[in-house]
């Protein structure tokens, strides 16, 4: 087993590794590049511990790996990168700072609108991201405000950033996560607050 805990960041990187672990003959360029990734199962299992209430990268088949020299995000998409178990544990996220609270909370609550306006949308995607976007409203203030003591509105704030994940891993993202991806690694700002610069420029447009 290959057990990742951590943010999306830790999570991602270790999904690079997985595959690195089945095929050290690969390049990290090949890697960004390769669609149809072989069969990472072989040898290792996936387990993913999320320590954030947002990137939901411990459900989806997605991996966003940044080079900082070159300040872009290379992202990684094949189903053969979504974990084996994700297991969502809230006492990893009781101590987590303000900012950190805000920026992974916004970054569930543009998973879940991109998700609903996707052309991919279903009825299935569409049950999930509304009610991420509800519990989003509902618990992220809680989160921010009390977050080392709130412990049930940490559990639904983890449980909202799950599902939104479950959406978007089916529904897909759209044009605020794709610029945010961009702003995030030109000016190293968290992936939370990228989004949140671009949401309401994109729901303008």
């Amino acid at each position: 087993w290959i057990v990742a805990i951590g943010g999306g960041s830790p999570i991602d990187a270790a999904k690079a590794m997985w595959i690195k672990y089945e095929y050290p003959e690969i390049t990290f360029e090949e890697m960004c590049v390769v669609f149809g990734i072989p069969e990472l199962r072989k040898k290792a299992r996936f387990c993913a511990i999320p320590s954030t209430s947002g990137t939901a990268t411990e459900v989806t088949a997605f991996s966003v790996i940044t080079d900082y020299k070159k300040g872009i995000k290379y992202p990684l998409a094949d189903y053969q990168l979504l974990p084996n178990m994700a297991i969502i544990e809230t006492d990893m996220m009781m101590s987590a700072p303000k900012g950190l609270t805000a920026a992974s909370g916004i970054d569930a609550l543009i998973h879940s609108l991109e998700a609903y306006v996707s052309v991919m949308a279903s009825d299935y995607t569409d049950g999930l991201a509304l009610q991420a976007i509800k519990m989003v409203f509902e618990y992220l203030p809680r989160c921010y405000n009390d977050g080392q003591t709130d412990f049930v509105a940490r559990e639904k704030m983890a449980n909202a950033a799950t599902m939104a994940g479950m959406a978007f891993a089916n529904a897909f993202l759209g044009v605020c996560h794709s610029m945010a991806h961009k702003l995030g690694a030109f000016h190293h700002l968290p992936h939370g607050v990228a989004n949140a610069l671009m949401i309401e420029e994109v729901l303008r447009f």
